[in-house]
């Protein structure tokens, strides 16, 4: 999680507490100088205890699950991938000042010490797909990149000699040489489209549109004698904005 997404929180904390409580001391009949000075006191309490719990665990969740993400959108993106443009990306990846790749036959590229053979599918690899880098002789280095592979492809791997490279070393392999694109196949689908605006409807970012309807509406029930309603109402946005802020999409 990045520094401002969590000094964001903070402030978020600090002022749903504040507020809730500030009302709560009026509401009470306390005095409008010594309500203000406890709902400070609350709301500096809440903050540091929220980032004292957060600070670790949600960087550490927050970046492991938007680089996770990524990877599945760029998996997809290589299935979605003509075989000439697979081939191409990993040109781009694997050439080098020294030592070009270029492509050399069917889902295949070669560098000077090494044929890379290509095989993006959703489904696993299978031994029976295998077989043509089996039967290819070269004294170059044989390389298999794919997502995965059955149990049986990867025992003919073993014996014939294929080195294996799967998702997440090509994902590691990629992001390495910045080559992750910058748009992905596959985000206009139909389904990720009505993600996409379910997304945006539950978006952490309108908690903060949430936050200041319910601050407008608790800050009017202190200047209006019928306070009940602007309490109630204040308060399920004050509500809403907690929940949305923490089971909303990023």
């Amino acid at each position: 999680m990045k520094k401002t997404a969590l000094i964001s929180d903070l402030i978020f904390t600090f002022f749903i507490v504040f507020l809730f409580t500030l009302c709560l001391f009026r509401y009470l009949q306390t005095s409008l100088w010594l309500a203000c000075l406890l709902a400070l006191l609350c709301g500096g309490l809440a903050t540091c205890a929220v980032g004292a719990l957060l600070q670790n665990k949600r960087k550490y969740f927050f970046l492991k699950k938007s680089d996770e993400a990524q990877k599945q959108k760029f998996f997809l993106h290589l299935a979605l991938l003509p075989d000439n443009k697979k081939q191409d990306f990993f040109c781009d990846v694997f050439s080098t000042e020294d030592d070009k790749a270029t492509p050399c036959g069917n889902m295949r590229i070669c560098t000077e010490k090494e044929m890379y053979f290509l095989q993006f599918s959703l489904s696993p690899v299978t031994a029976d797909r295998l077989l043509p880098a089996a039967r290819l002789r070269t004294d170059k280095r044989k390389v298999l990149l794919c997502f995965r592979m059955e149990e049986e492809a990867l025992e003919l791997c073993r014996l014939v000699g294929i080195n294996i490279k799967t998702g997440n070393e090509i994902y590691a392999l990629v992001k390495k040489a910045n080559a992750i694109p910058e748009r992905f196949l596959g985000d206009d689908l139909p389904e990720k489209t009505k993600k996409r605006r379910l997304q945006l409807w539950f978006s952490k970012s309108n908690s903060r549109r949430f936050l200041t309807g319910g601050a407008l509406i608790l800050l009017t029930s202190l200047l209006t004698p019928f306070s009940y309603y602007y309490l109630v109402f204040g308060s399920l946005l004050l509500l809403v904005a907690v929940f949305v802020r923490i089971f909303g999409y990023e």
